[in-house]
């Protein structure tokens, strides 16, 4: 039996740590995604009635809309390689979902946004336990599972407990967020740091160990860990010419489907920018932009133009937008024009609405 545990946030005001910033690595904060300059930018231009802002900002509330919290976060994530479950499906919507709250919350100041974005943090921190794969899955899926969550909710959790409206912080009590570090940690020192030594050990050199990479970003970013970033950015620059051949030519593409490549270009690609928001664009620029050469192959292979597979008529996922927004190519913005607008990802591995975010967004 799973057990079930509702939980109902209350907010107060957040009480100040009495560590000194001194004794922490210092990262830019919010910083994994979202930044502030970004943040601030974006409610200014749904604002000023920007009209392909207000348009992407609506699938932030589309997205609210069509998942209602179900406020009840289980102990046990079951994993299911090729499929899901339940649980499965259930975390990571909630991830994306708190997320989305985050963006609407960083849109409006108002408490109840934050209230729900908060809501769905504390209830998987406070309850969660662990991941258990379903008969016939190896234990290895709860590694990914693990990886692709722990990004989004970071991402989420960083905007709420740092941005601030007019001002006005969201009030996460500290309690809370303690309990939410611990979450955060299980996930990386159970699972994701079991995926890197399977890198380490010259495995999962694919989709799989690029969300490892990204996830150790993100979380050392969010939990002020300097070696748990630089361990994830190793990762990272080591996979790049190994999923990204020097004609761009992407790994998984001819030898499997259309979206684990992209699954791929997703984790380099918001690594990438992560560290770009803490003032380094070293993953970008590596080995002559092989990230750009990348995209800008996509730019031929999704069009039909492929001789190993048509993915013409496949989705294309909305981090595209966040790898414009750096290299501002005509290939990769011609590409964007050819697929927006973009559909909320419905697996849910990988963070969203990133037209809203990054698309046309000023230097």
């Amino acid at each position: 039996m799973i057990a079930i545990v509702a939980v109902t946030p209350i907010l107060v005001q957040a009480q100040t740590s009495s560590k000194s910033n001194a004794e922490k690595p210092r990262f830019v904060h919010p910083g994994i995604i979202g930044n502030t300059s970004m943040l601030d930018a974006i409610q200014k231009e749904v604002d000023a009635g920007k009209t392909d802002r207000i348009k992407a900002y609506q699938q932030v509330l589309d997205f609210i809309e069509n998942n209602p919290i179900q406020r009840e976060f289980p102990e046990i994530v079951m994993a299911k390689g090729s499929g899901s479950t339940p649980t499965e499906a259930h975390i990571r919507r909630d991830a994306i979902l708190a997320y989305a709250y985050a963006l609407k919350w960083a849109r409006t100041g108002k408490t109840e946004d934050a209230a729900k974005a908060i809501e769905i943090l504390n209830g998987w921190a406070s309850n969660f336990q662990k991941y258990e794969p379903v008969e016939g899955t190896s234990k290895q899926q709860s590694q990914l599972e693990a990886a692709w969550v722990a990004p989004s909710f970071v991402a989420a959790a960083e905007i709420i407990r740092h941005y601030k409206v007019n001002g006005k912080s969201a009030d996460w009590l500290s309690a809370d967020r303690a309990v939410f570090n611990k979450f955060v940690q299980n996930l990386k020192d159970n699972y994701i740091n079991a995926m890197v030594k399977s890198i380490n050990n010259n495995r999962r050199r694919n989709n799989w160990g690029v969300s490892a990479g990204y996830a150790k970003m993100a979380i050392g970013v969010y939990l002020g860990s300097k070696n748990v970033y630089e361990d994830g950015k190793r990762i990272i620059l080591e996979l790049l010419p190994h999923i990204i051949q020097p004609d761009g030519e992407i790994l998984e593409f001819c030898s499997r489907d259309c979206h684990h490549p992209q699954y791929s270009m997703c984790g380099l690609t918001l690594a990438a920018e992560i560290a770009k928001n803490q003032g380094d664009s070293s993953i970008y620029e590596a080995i002559s932009a092989r990230l750009k050469t990348g995209w800008e192959w996509m730019g031929t292979a999704y069009n039909g133009q492929a001789d190993c597979r048509n993915c013409a008529k496949a989705r294309l996922f909305s981090a595209i937008e966040v790898a414009n927004s750096h290299y501002k190519s005509d290939i990769i913005q011609n590409l964007i024009a050819k697929k927006s607008p973009f559909s909320v990802n419905k697996s849910h591995t990988f963070l969203d609405f990133f037209t809203y975010t990054h698309h046309s967004i000023p230097k």
